[in-house]
């Protein structure tokens, strides 16, 4: 019996779409495609599949792999130009057009302040500037920072201001290309307000949908504000639920990041997933019939967006909103072994939303970790044979845990140049604990209209939260808890990724070739690793 379960490009059509898609949106990041020649090639492209249309059955059958190539070249032209178009900086009405004289500038605050050391904190986006005696619209996002409480406190989401201050270049931080993290976000100035200068222009759309969504997190906010006792769990309980990580503690967050269970604090698509197997178990009774198949795809889709509504409308949890929404459309029409498929597709439409999002650190590792487990989550569970059903849901959650690390850890040693060592024991207690301390904090908000009830619950996701964090800082303090200072390169995580498909092909084929491919590239990129000391 093969440990894997093959998925050909056949039964998943959208991994033929998004690799081409992908291959365009690099095109136009790295080597700054023209949109001539992205129009010359899309234009060639659909002028060969016009032709290809016009050809006999026995012609098409011969010469299907031209259609194949002009395909794919309009794929690649679409993400090139979808790219181009993201591309802010190359549009006529980019605020960086305007900054040569010392205009007034409407700004609309897009989100709530954020309390720093010395200053509050938000993100604005630059609507128009005066120029020759009229308005300009113009393109692009600010941060914002306001030295005073007096006037942050009197600031809201979506008001507008009007200010004179000029906008600055936003500087790197420590060696981290603060800037270009920036951009990917459509951010690409900064500008500091002083009281006397900045002037409300607008009130407050209380009826947009992005202050609606602000309105809901707040709400939730004050849900555990009020009922958590101790403000380090009031604060890893806002982060577990909602992603405010605000009030986190920095030592903390650290102890997190060293014992590998980071993405406890950071809402993702861990969250979700386990709202989503709690749902699929409640939903059981409802049987495997067509109908119900369908009802139960219904009710946890609109479960789903509605906890991602109600927790603010985070973009990692939107995302994880829009992946599991294409796996249950697939199940329910009945195509349950393209699970991939779905994932894809998904993938697909938030890259043609904003290509920007592959340079997204959450946007690889969620994908990553949720194609490991689509991949190897059912072959982990199996290695043991668990008959006490707490024990078997324990397992199969640290299952999920398991097989979402295989893809992430290229990624993890890349961008965080650490490996946290007790990884898998770390995750074997957490990651259930976490779904308890989730749970728990579910049954708060519905329960939070009864006073006596909401107190009760907010002791208990006190208390475990605490004993989640003091596992935490245990491990944490450990001498051999993490491995420090790895310098991973892009060729070594390519090679990394290489060795790790490889092996699966070998794995679900049998054939020695992946086996031997995946041993080359790891010794390549153990060599690229030693290659320094040489």
């Amino acid at each position: 019996m093969p440990i894997l379960k093959p998925y050909p490009f056949k039964t998943a059509p959208f991994i033929r779409l998004i690799i081409p898609f992908i291959f365009g949106i690099l095109w136009a990041f790295y080597f700054n495609a023209s949109l001539s020649i992205i129009q010359i090639l899309a234009t060639v492209s659909m002028l060969v599949l016009l032709i290809f249309s016009l050809l006999t059955l026995v012609a098409k059958y011969h010469w299907q792999w031209i259609s194949g190539i002009a395909i794919n070249g309009l794929i690649i032209a679409m993400g090139a130009g979808l790219t181009n178009f993201q591309n802010l900086p190359t549009h006529r009405n980019f605020i960086g057009n305007y900054l040569q004289q010392n205009n007034p500038i409407f700004i609309r605050i897009k989100e709530p302040l954020v309390q720093k050391p010395k200053t509050f904190k938000t993100v604005a986006s630059a609507v128009a500037v005066f120029e020759n005696g009229h308005w300009v619209n113009t393109s692009g996002n600010i941060l914002v920072y306001f030295k005073k409480a007096s006037l942050a406190n009197t600031i809201h989401c979506g008001d507008g201001l009007i200010i004179q201050q000029p906008l600055k270049p936003i500087g790197n931080i420590n060696g981290f290309n603060y800037q270009q993290y920036c951009a990917f976000q459509q951010i690409y100035f900064q500008v500091f307000i002083p009281d006397s200068v900045a002037q409300i222009f607008a009130p407050t759309l209380l009826g947009s949908l992005q202050a609606k969504l602000f309105l809901c997190r707040d709400w939730v906010l004050k849900i555990l504000e009020t009922n958590i006792p101790g403000s380090i769990e009031k604060a890893v309980a806002e982060a577990l639920l909602i992603g405010y990580k605000d009030k986190l503690d920095k030592y903390l967050v650290q102890a997190y990041s060293r014992t590998g269970v980071v993405h406890i604090i950071a809402i993702s698509g861990l969250h979700l997933g386990m709202i989503y197997g709690l749902l699929l178990l409640l939903l059981k009774p409802f049987g495997k019939r067509k109908w119900a198949n369908h009802l139960r795809s219904i009710i946890i889709a609109s479960i789903l967006w509605g906890f991602s509504i109600i927790t603010g409308g985070a973009a990692a949890i939107l995302r994880s909103a829009v992946t599991f929404s294409f796996i249950l459309a697939s199940k329910s029409l009945g195509y349950k072994n393209n699970t991939i498929n779905a994932l894809a597709a998904s993938a697909f439409c938030l890259l043609a939303y904003n290509p920007y999002f592959l340079w997204d650190i959450g946007f690889e590792l969620s994908y990553t970790a949720v194609l490991g487990i689509i991949l190897f989550q059912k072959s982990i569970s199996n290695w043991f044979v668990i008959k006490n059903k707490l024990l078997l849901h324990i397992w199969q959650l640290n299952a999920v845990t398991l097989s979402a690390q295989i893809f992430t850890i290229p990624l993890i040693l890349f961008y965080f140049r650490q490996f946290p060592n007790l990884l898998l024991f770390t995750n074997f207690f957490i990651v259930p604990l976490s779904g308890l301390v989730l749970y728990a904090e579910l049954i708060l908000l519905a329960v939070s209209p009864f006073t006596s009830m909401a107190n009760v619950m907010g002791k208990v996701v006190g208390f475990l939260i605490n004993q989640m964090n003091a596992l935490i800082e245990r491990t944490n303090q450990l001498p051999f808890a993490v491995t420090e200072n790895l310098q991973v390169s892009i060729a070594q995580t390519v090679l990394m990724y290489i060795a790790i498909v490889a092996w699966l092909y070998w794995l679900v084929h049998k054939d020695r070739k992946g086996f031997w491919i995946g041993l080359c590239a790891l010794l390549a990129c153990i060599f690229l690793r030693w290659m320094p000391l040489f």
